[in-house]
């Protein structure tokens, strides 16, 4: 096992934090739980250049935490808030300056591992990169038109035979709390939702050929391994698009042996978008064939793992705890 600590970059409560903390603990190495939503009350961050050597500096209760930090598992980084300040415009500021202290500092980490940068999981997040990285790599996708043109949309869907469903380019819309996330789901297209020029030229969506479909699979990605859960809809519902919709109860969840020349393609992804860890969501047709839909840098998989028990928080603590020579 390497010297130095690991660094886990959390947002409140979070169940795959405790099982990466319990993990490294049996494992006997030193980590660090950065709490953003403690950051400027009991964690601060800062950071230095003495002697001609810049230095991120960690602090918990007042006390910084020297040694070198060896690997950074980021789960989410929280927006700094600053109540303290009552003029609206000082507060901002505040504020501002406050995120960009936090992100800088821990991007300025040098020699660690990093699961996953935040430059990396923000190129991740482009999906129209995804879908032309994953056709590179062999992977097959649906058929898909990205376009705010009513005429356009419509005449895919005509083209489609009626089998077309929509999502958002960007993802969910991220709020102050939960009360205040925007998400919308995978969602199918019905003749009744082309009939407003003015709803369909409103922003761009991603518009796809609705693929048949056996089972789903998510597949979690850490390092060089994947371990794939099987994930079908109880009540076997085609309707339900979006399995996420569902909800866990409704879902039947198994591991899954998945083929070794999916699980290379998928980790290939992975590593051609800088990515340690990543979830991503493929659809088996009934003849076979693994299409890929998307790859999500910041996936959940504590749900997986207590579904299945597959061993990802070993494997992520792991890799925290003896991460590869740094190049």
């Amino acid at each position: 096992m390497s010297d130095g600590f690991a660094l886990i970059v959390s947002y409140g409560a979070d169940d795959h934090v405790n099982l990466v903390r319990a993990e490294l603990a049996a494992l006997g190495s030193q980590v660090i739980v950065f709490d953003t939503a403690d950051f400027g009350a009991t964690v601060d961050i800062g950071f230095v250049v003495e002697q001609g050597v810049p230095r991120t500096r960690l602090f918990l209760r007042g006390v910084e935490r020297c040694g070198a930090i060896k690997s950074v598992l980021v789960r989410n980084i929280g927006l700094p808030r600053a109540p303290h300040l009552s003029d609206p415009a000082a507060r901002l500021m505040a504020e501002s300056e406050m995120r960009w202290t936090l992100e800088g500092a821990l991007t300025a980490i040098d020699g660690a591992l990093w699961m996953n940068h935040p430059n990396a999981n923000r190129l991740a997040r482009n999906k129209l990169l995804q879908l032309r990285m994953a056709v590179g790599l062999g992977f097959a996708v649906p058929e898909t038109l990205v376009s705010a043109n009513p005429d356009d949309i419509r005449r895919r869907y005509k083209a489609w035979d009626g089998r077309m469903v929509a999502k958002l380019a960007g993802g969910q819309i991220i709020g102050e709390s939960v009360e205040s996330q925007y998400v919308v789901y995978t969602t199918p297209i019905t003749p009744d939702d082309l009939a407003d020029d003015d709803a369909l030229s409103a922003c761009p969506a991603i518009y796809q050929r609705r693929v048949a479909k056996a089972y789903e699979l998510r597949v979690t990605v850490v390092g060089d391994a994947a371990f794939t859960a099987r994930i079908q809809n109880k009540a076997r519902d085609d309707a339900a698009v979006d399995w996420r919709a569902v909800g866990y109860a409704g879902l039947d969840i198994q591991p899954h042996d998945l083929d070794p020349a999916v699980a290379a393609r998928c980790v290939a992804l992975s590593r051609a978008l800088g990515l340690e860890i990543a979830g991503l969501d493929l659809i088996v047709t009934p003849d076979g064939e693994a299409v890929f839909l998307e790859i999500n840098a910041a996936g959940q998989w504590a749900w997986m793992e207590q579904a299945t028990g597959l061993p990802i928080a070993a494997a992520v603590a792991r890799r925290l705890a003896d991460p590869p020579p740094f190049p």
